[in-house]
Formats: structure tokens, C-alpha cells, sequence
């Protein structure tokens, strides 16, 4: 009678670095115990059970799968006989094999099996392939097709981290209130920050400091998205005022709106001449892509967009600006504001954006 049938992983011998797998089932007939020890081919098993035998049965044994006194048989699948070779193995007082060939008859004699339970094959019984499968992955995970991202982009995703401003560097920085200009000059050395937050897939995304637009310039303008791009739009202003004003009817503070109001003027200008926007913030995108530019610019790790030059783009727009002393009021503000935005519109406070800073930045 079999009373157990599972996926061993063994160590070949004492000096091996890998361990290997065989398949071992159990039977009880007449308070004797058995076990067949059945060889797996192929990458599942670099030892065979014929060379690793008596180290099998040595970790059977500590493990508490058998005793002592327990009879081991080997077995091969598919040899020439069709039903694999089976031979009984005995053990030599300094625990060397020996091996007698037994025919399959014999074998289900003294098991109390038939036939059938002796030619199950390993690899076509789901339960232990996939038994198989989970311990090979464990025993080896970097021998099979595992994909290896390109060294470029690891490279470029690793000198981005060097670089990265922390929450706790920026809350230090805006401890002391620092204007616009300061602002700029403590982002210029990281241009992935923005990106980071506002790009999506991330790692793909161009940044573009200080583009132009009609007769100004945007602070930060990030090229992200597949298929159709998205054109997210940043203008920050200093952290040396409130976002909210200080008269107490929840309006906001005169800086901020004069950071809004020079936002909406940017939307209705590329509302207004869509078509030409969209050619203009492809072409940049494309003279970057094929260095063909002479301006600034930060490109992620991904390297060159997913987007179709000939789809629509998505226009969005961040303006932070200010500090904040009523979190509840002024997330009611900011939602009120952004519903009522003709183009996406995100409106953050610097402590609002310290807050939501995540990942490797949140330290």
C-alpha cells in the first residue's frame, strides 16, 4: 500500500553547491516499508539517483521520511522494457550501494501495487510537476529564460537614485521658506523628481526644463504615456508665502492665484491653438529622441516613448506654490479648483507634495 508519494530535494554529496530532485514514494505491506526512489531527467536533476543514492536515503532518514530499516528500490522511467528498471538497493556496513536488477513484477508483489501505480509517470502527474516546477525555480532561478533588463537602463535607473532628493533633504530645504529662484537651483540637480510623481508608465518620460511656450516658459514641461503622449505642464513658486490667503473666506492667498492665473492663460492659449501644440510638444519630443536639440533635457530610463505622433495629446497642468496651515480646508479648496479646471489641473502646496513623496524618495 502507498502511503505517500512526493518531490524530494536532496544534496548530491557533502561538497556539492546545488541540490537536486528525485521522486519518492513510500509503501507499507506487512510492516515492512519501501521506498522507490525514481530518477527525474533533464533540468530538474543534474545528480542522478544512482550516483546520490546512498546521500538520498542518509536525508530521508533525518528528515524523518524513513528509517533505518526501510528498503530502497531505484527507479528509472522509460527504459527499454516500457515499464522503466527497477533495482533493489542494499547498503554495505560503510554505507556503500549496492544494486540487484528486479523486475517489475517482483516489485509489485512486494509493494502491494499494480502495475499502474509503477509506470505513473512523474512529468504527466500535474500535482508533482508542478511541485517540480516551484522547487527547480527555487533551486535554480537564474538558469532558465529569465529576462534580464538592458544594462543601459539599469546603468541610467541607478544614477538617478544617486541623485534623487529624499523627503527628509526637502523638508529640511523648506524649513527655511526658500523663494522661486532657490527653488529652482535645489531641483536642478535631480529633473526625475517631478517625473517620478506626475509620469506614468514611470521611467518613461522627458523632461524638459524651462520650454517654451508663446512668449513665456513653463518651468518643467514631462513627455510620458503610450499611444497617446501626455504633456504634463509644472510651474512651481516659492515656499516663502501661504497658499491660502489670510482674510478667512477660503480663498486663496494672492501669490498662489497669481501662479493660477498665469496657468490658465497657458491652457487657453493651447486650447485655442490645439492642433498646433500638438505638432509643437511631438516635434520637441522627436528632436530629443534623435538628439537633435541643443536645449536641456532628462530623459528616464526607458529611453524613447511609446506614442503615436499622430494621436491626440493629453494636456495637464501642476502648479505647486505655498504653505500649508489647514490641511482639511485646503484639500477642500484645491478639489473645488480642480473640478472646475477647463484642461486637468493639479494644485499641491510644498507640504502637500512632501507628503505624498513615496518609494526610495521616502526617507
Amino acid at each position: 500500500m502507498k502511503i505517500s508519494d512526493f518531490i524530494f530535494q536532496f544534496t548530491p554529496t557533502n561538497l556539492s553547491r546545488t541540490d537536486s530532485l528525485c521522486r519518492v514514494r513510500i509503501f507499507l505491506k506487512d510492516k515492512v516499508m519501501h521506498a522507490l526512489l525514481t530518477n527525474i531527467d533533464g533540468k530538474y536533476s543534474p545528480a542522478s539517483v544512482t550516483n546520490s543514492v546512498e546521500h538520498i536515503r542518509k536525508q530521508l532518514i533525518e528528515k524523518g521520511f524513513i528509517s533505518d530499516n526501510t528498503l530502497i528500490i531505484e527507479h528509472y522511467e522509460d527504459r527499454l522494457s516500457g515499464y522503466g528498471s527497477f533495482d533493489s538497493v542494499t547498503f554495505g556496513p560503510g554505507g556503500s550501494p549496492r544494486w540487484e536488477s528486479i523486475s517489475i513484477n517482483k516489485i509489485s508483489e512486494r509493494f502491494g501495487c499494480n502495475h499502474q501505480e509503477l509506470v505513473d509517470k512523474t512529468l504527466e502527474n500535474k500535482r508533482l510537476f508542478n511541485e517540480l516546477e516551484r522547487l527547480h525555480e527555487t533551486i535554480r532561478p537564474f538558469t532558465t529564460n529569465t529576462w534580464i533588463e538592458d544594462y543601459a537602463v539599469l546603468s541610467r535607473r541607478y544614477k538617478i537614485m544617486d541623485k534623487a532628493i529624499t523627503k527628509s533633504e526637502l523638508a529640511e530645504f523648506l524649513a527655511d521658506n526658500p523663494i522661486e529662484r532657490e527653488l529652482a537651483k535645489f531641483f536642478k540637480r535631480d529633473l526625475a523628481f517631478f517625473a517620478d510623481m506626475y509620469a506614468f508608465p514611470s521611467e518613461e518620460y522627458i523632461v524638459v526644463p524651462e520650454l517654451k511656450i508663446e512668449e513665456g516658459f513653463v518651468d518643467y514641461a514631462i513627455f510620458s504615456g503610450r499611444s497617446r503622449m501626455d504633456v504634463t505642464l509644472i510651474e512651481i513658486k516659492g515656499a516663502n508665502f501661504d497658499l491660502m490667503g489670510s482674510t478667512g473666506y477660503h480663498n486663496f492667498s494672492y501669490k498662489t492665484n497669481e501662479a493660477l492665473q498665469q496657468v490658465r492663460g497657458r491652457q487657453g492659449t493651447i486650447i485655442r491653438n490645439y492642433q498646433k501644440f500638438r505638432e509643437y510638444f511631438h516635434g520637441i519630443r522627436e528632436m530629443i529622441e534623435t538628439d537633435k536639440h541643443k536645449f536641456e533635457t532628462f530623459c528616464g530610463p526607458k529611453g524613447k516613448l511609446l506614442v503615436d505622433p499622430n494621436k491626440d495629446v493629453n494636456i495637464r497642468t501642476v502648479v505647486i506654490a505655498g504653505r500649508s496651515k489647514n490641511d482639511l480646508e485646503e484639500s477642500i479648496e484645491r478639489h473645488n479648483l480642480e473640478r472646475n479646471s477647463s484642461l486637468p489641473l493639479r494644485l499641491e502646496s510644498w507640504d502637500s507634495l512632501l507628503n505624498k513623496l513615496s518609494g526610495q524618495r521616502a526617507t
